[in-house]
């Protein structure tokens, strides 16, 4: 009864306020992850290993799996559970029959074959380098199999608007990776990292199930490839399946570039990647995953006023939030990373790596966000080919800047370009979405994002003539980091509130949802 209490349906607010303090919870642990691999191994070769060896069950998992899910699956699903049941099931079983037993293949051949894939794949990696990289995948693989069960189940459960087990699983999967290095790190070195993310991967899974238990979803195996629906699926998959493709690519250049350019380039890269990702996680994805569901029943019914209602409301809350987040870790990139990460094998030098790929990371936290909301719009819509052919066009332009210009200018240049390119993508997105908006209210748009931009100079100003206060204070370190991070945010409060920034309301509201938790 208790569990059944929790595992239930929410509408809209109160998804998106569980799913920001979920996050938040998640962002948080993944953060003590990231210092707790970063404590123990530092940017260093070790580190570097165990970021390559991701790729492999990533790129099964995400062409073949989540591409499906994410972009067809769900609004197909919902499209006929308001219609047939029955049929809606049987889809489903499919879906879930058919992804199961295609990964674990691939898994399984991917295993036998790594000890040839590796070598082909990282050439200019040292003997020793491609023997870990082939070890801790293979730890890894089944892990792509527990995230296939578990995508499938996430997915359906957001058509039954049960957020609570989609938005605590990540924090799960966080530390079940903590678990692995803290206690068999002494035991397996760097391997331990590996064995954590195959800990995180069960814990995720299982958490999923519990919840779809309280769903009227059961699971039986059914292969009706030949169902309407499952052909839909297939069909909206192969564009999704290509911009993967065009990602993965980006993933593993980003792998060979930097740990040829410098000892620990890659692990840099991935930390200060974590970093950025709290506000596009807390607040572009958060937003865009609790919207979607409404966005998907907003156009399987026609009413185009909601669906332009909801698309503006979440675009100008996304700006709220992550406009000062941009501003705040760019002019805070060597604190935050010191306060994160720092300690033990981190040290200056690793500081100095992370925190120079960090500051220009902060330059593309409002726009990846963006492209959370605007590619689910499309998804609604159950368009998947338009955001496949620009998001091609803008990871060829990230890959180029990757591979001629960072070599040549600095590592830095992997998070100028990734910035590049998510602005090209934002750009073209939202021109072509604006051809389907219905009564988009542009300058009630632009008031509230000037608005913003006055909020997030002046926090940027109290940041920057506050740097050297501790000189006269004479904190820790540490807590005067807090401090200067608690006053920025502040400050962006209040000349937000006395500006009568509409987006005022939803930090009201969150905060309310954080302390009714009962409610939420």
């Amino acid at each position: 009864m208790c569990l059944k209490k929790l595992f239930k349906p929410i509408g809209v607010g109160s998804a998106s306020a569980l799913i920001a303090v979920t996050t938040l919870m998640s962002y948080a642990v993944g953060l003590i992850r990231d210092r707790t691999i970063a404590v123990h191994f530092g940017t260093t070769t070790a580190t570097d290993t165990y970021n390559a060896s991701f790729l492999i069950p990533d790129v099964l998992f995400n062409l073949f799996i989540a591409g499906a899910l994410t972009a067809a699956f769900m609004p197909v699903f919902s499209e006929y559970l308001n219609k047939d049941k029955k049929v809606a099931m049987s889809m489903a079983n499919t879906m879930l029959t058919s992804a199961s037993l295609l990964i674990a293949g691939l898994l399984v051949l991917a295993f036998i074959f790594m000890e040839h894939i590796i070598p082909w794949i990282f050439p200019e990696v040292s003997p020793e380098g491609q023997k870990n990289i082939i070890q801790m995948t293979r730890i890894m693989l089944p892990s792509a199999f527990l995230f296939t069960i578990s995508n499938a189940l996430g997915n359906i459960l957001m058509s039954y608007r049960h957020f609570l087990s989609f938005s605590l699983s990540p924090v799960f999967y966080n530390l079940g990776i903590i678990f692995g290095v803290v206690f068999f790190n002494e035991q397996f070195g760097i391997y331990s990292a590996a064995i954590g993310v195959l800990i995180g991967g069960v814990f995720h899974a299982i958490i999923r199930i519990i919840d779809t238990l309280y769903t009227e979803y059961k699971y039986k195996p059914e292969l009706k490839v030949r169902d309407p629906g499952f052909k839909k699926i297939i069909k909206l998959m192969i564009p999704k399946a290509i911009s993967l493709i065009a990602w993965q690519i980006n993933v593993y250049i980003f792998s060979i570039v930097g740990m040829k350019m410098i000892e620990g380039g890659l692990a840099a890269f991935n930390f200060a990647r974590n970093i950025q990702g709290f506000a596009v996680t807390l607040f572009g994805v958060a937003f865009a995953t609790a919207i979607f569901p409404s966005l998907n029943t907003a156009h399987s019914v026609g009413d185009k006023e909601r669906y332009t209602r909801d698309t503006q409301t979440t675009i100008q809350r996304i700006l709220f939030f992550t406009i000062p987040a941009a501003i705040g870790v760019s002019l805070l990139a060597v604190p935050l990373t010191d306060l994160i990460l720092g300690g033990g094998k981190f040290d200056a030098n690793s500081l100095t790596l992370t925190s120079s790929i960090l500051i220009f990371f902060a330059i593309s936290i409002p726009f990846e966000s963006l492209t959370q909301l605007f590619t689910r719009s499309y998804y609604a819509m159950q368009n998947t080919m338009t955001p496949t052919l620009i998001n091609i066009f803008a990871f060829a332009i990230i890959a180029v800047i990757t591979i001629f210009v960072a070599p040549v200018l600095g590592i830095n240049w992997f998070s100028i370009g990734y910035a590049i390119g998510f602005i090209v993508y934002n750009t073209f997105l939202m021109i072509l979405l604006s051809k389907h908006l219905k009564g988009f209210k542009i300058s009630e748009f632009f008031r509230s994002l000037v608005k913003m931009l006055i909020a997030g100079a002046l926090m940027g100003i109290i940041i920057y003539i506050t740097k050297d206060a501790n000189v006269y204070l004479n904190f820790s370190k540490k807590i005067f980091y807090c401090l200067q991070i608690a006053l920025g945010g502040a400050t962006y409060l209040l000349v937000a509130y006395l500006l009568k920034s509409p987006e005022m309301t939803s930090v009201r509201f969150l905060l309310k949802r954080l302390i009714k938790k009962g409610n939420v």
